[in-house]
């Protein structure tokens, strides 16, 4: 894509050659900047270039100052990203592709230095409604979702978690973040999501919580969502969904702490056989936490429960089947 936008600025340099607009010097130190891949040098070179010819207010001024935008953009002179930025978007001739470059430098220069985040705002927003344009003009606009869109999408969650104590713009920054990740599926995207889903639950938003993380999960399933997804649904007292989703975190990679909420959600749930089965495996699983406790209910659940009355031989004959069944399903060797 440089390769193409550099040809393209050659192109149009030689054109205005030809035609008397720029002179062989102007050329020559501009051509000497546009294929300069060290930033820093680029930069010096920028910096002679706008210092002779600068105040030239031609066609041409517009790509020095979108090279000058996009060179401090890269190097974090971002008061000076700014400053050239404004400038590049004074030029109505600016194209589609070339103005949604600086509403991202601009996006993310005003978030940096934190000197106008309305603006930051603002212009992130301006970048979603021109891909929005493309999209309703039947443009394949995937690339432009991934690098731009979904960015810019992520600047403004930034912005919003910023006030995330309210819980309106709690949700509309989990709105956000979740459509970045809709967009581009990246770890930063995601990263977003589960921050702001942990967040709603500090903000008793469980439902919202829920959703955030159902989302990841849907598109990578993983055995800590489907863990999380357990106990929220569980403080929802959903019990039904919170043992679905612990099953299946269980199924993924057993986990001695799955297995006992496990135990403690099917009994509550009135499943005693089942309830018994993930306490003994939570017990031979040993962990330093939970086994033992694992072990204190499965014991009171047999003997108090299932076994009630009967002879204690009967009794011990029950719990020694079901810890050896556990020992099968587990693949430890009976003793």
């Amino acid at each position: 894509m440089k390769k193409v936008i550099i040809l393209t600025l050659m192109i149009i340099v030689f054109a205005l050659f030809l035609a008397g607009g720029i002179d062989k010097e102007q050329i020559d130190a501009w051509t000497a900047l546009v294929g300069e891949k060290d930033l820093k040098v680029k930069m010096e070179k920028l910096d002679d270039y706008f210092t002779k010819y600068g105040d030239r207010e031609d066609r041409y001024t517009l790509y020095m100052y979108l090279h000058l935008a996009e060179t401090t953009y890269h190097l974090q002179q971002y008061d000076r990203t700014i400053q050239f930025g404004e400038k590049a978007l004074g030029y109505e001739e600016i194209e589609t592709g070339n103005k949604m470059r600086v509403f991202l430098y601009l996006a993310n220069a005003y978030n940096l230095t934190k000197k106008d985040l309305d603006k930051s705002y603002d212009y992130a927003e301006k970048i979603i409604a021109l891909a929005n344009s493309l999209r309703r003009g039947n443009q394949s606009t995937s690339l432009i979702d991934n690098s731009y869109t979904a960015p810019a999408l992520r600047i403004q969650v930034q912005l919003l978690a910023t006030q995330a104590q309210d819980p309106q713009k709690a949700i509309q920054a989990l709105d956000k973040a979740l459509k970045a990740y809709e967009l581009d599926k990246s770890d930063k995207s995601a990263n977003f999501v589960l921050a702001l889903s942990k967040h709603m639950l500090e903000i008793n938003k469980v439902e919202e919580a829920i959703r955030g993380v159902e989302s990841l999960n849907k598109e990578k399933p993983n055995t800590d969502y489907y863990k999380m997804l357990g106990i929220w649904y569980a403080r929802l007292k959903n019990l039904d969904k919170a043992i679905e989703n612990l099953k299946a975190s269980y199924e993924m990679k057993r986990n001695a702490k799955v297995a006992y909420d496990l135990g403690v959600l099917l009994n509550q749930n009135q499943a005693l056989d089942e309830a018994m089965q993930y306490l003994a495996e939570s017990h031979l699983l040993n962990d330093e936490k939970y086994s033992e406790d694992a072990l204190k209910l499965l014991q009171h659940l047999v003997f108090f429960e299932k076994t009630k009355g009967q002879p204690q031989p009967e009794q011990e004959k029950v719990f020694n089947e079901i810890m050896a069944e556990a020992k099968s399903r587990l693949g430890i060797t009976l003793p």
